[in-house]
């Protein structure tokens, strides 16, 4: 399973209740790779992709404008949603650039 990655900034897991990836520090966009595979695998085996990001301090531009581009090649009947605390500012960040318009993104603060 591609879900498992860390380095001095990330630690990536799966959810362990449920399909999903759960990641712990911050996101930068040198992290794209390992990240878009273990969203990859995700979406091959569920219609809803969750990326839980509550324990993440930081996330980069990259990371959200590759987060968007996973999102808008998804199926139709799928959804990328993204758990994440308000203190990150991510409806904010993604309305900027219009990604919140994106059908298959589904943003939920805490």
């Amino acid at each position: 399973m591609r879900c498992y990655f860390a380095d001095d900034l990330l630690l990536m897991l799966p959810l362990s209740a449920g399909p999903g990836v759960r990641l712990r520090g911050e996101v930068l966009g040198s992290h794209r790779g390992p990240l878009a595979l273990a969203l990859t695998d995700e979406a091959a085996r569920t219609d809803e992709i969750v990326l839980d990001l509550t324990d993440v301090s930081f996330v980069s531009r990259s990371i959200l404008q590759a987060l968007a581009l996973i999102a808008s090649r998804l199926a139709p009947s799928q959804c990328l949603i993204i758990r994440a605390s308000a203190e990150l500012g991510l409806r904010e960040r993604t309305a900027a650039y219009g990604w919140d318009r994106i059908a298959t993104l589904c943003l939920l603060e805490t």
